[in-house]
């Protein structure tokens, strides 16, 4: 049995499509670490999770600067090259979305999830009730 010329070709681009999709895949994972040890020692970009350690400020490059603290007390400087985000103040807790730098001895964050307090939870908190829960 011969197989054409144009069935060999569909083959390969086949092949070459599932590679790239596969090699997109694991590099655009991003998965969550809980301590800063981790996303050190993982030498990939993740999700890094953590609490303020500080509020913040700008450095001479624009960038904004804030120390994320993780579940076991750890500190690292994040360095994000975006504004602050809205409600950062407020966060009850941050995840970060990047890779550490050990040159810079921090972790570069390409985007921040702030998670504030909900406005249902407080009003729940305080015995309001919700429009329509009645």
């Amino acid at each position: 049995m011969r197989i054409k010329p144009l069935y060999l070709a569909g083959m390969a681009i086949i092949v070459i499509a599932l590679y790239f999709a596969w090699d997109g895949l694991a590099t655009a994972a991003r998965p969550y670490t809980e301590t800063i040890a981790e996303a050190q020692s993982s030498g990939r970009n993740v999700q890094l999770v953590g609490f303020l350690g500080s509020l913040g400020n700008y450095d001479a490059q624009g960038n904004f600067v804030f120390d994320l603290q993780d579940q076991t007390g750890a500190q690292v400087k994040v360095i994000y090259a975006r504004p602050k985000p809205a409600n950062f103040e407020q966060a009850v807790s941050l995840v970060a979305i990047g890779h550490y730098d050990a040159g810079a001895q921090a972790f570069v964050a390409d985007d921040l999830l702030v998670k504030c307090p909900s406005k249902y939870q407080e009003a729940a908190d305080s015995g309001a009730t919700h429009p329509g829960n009645n």
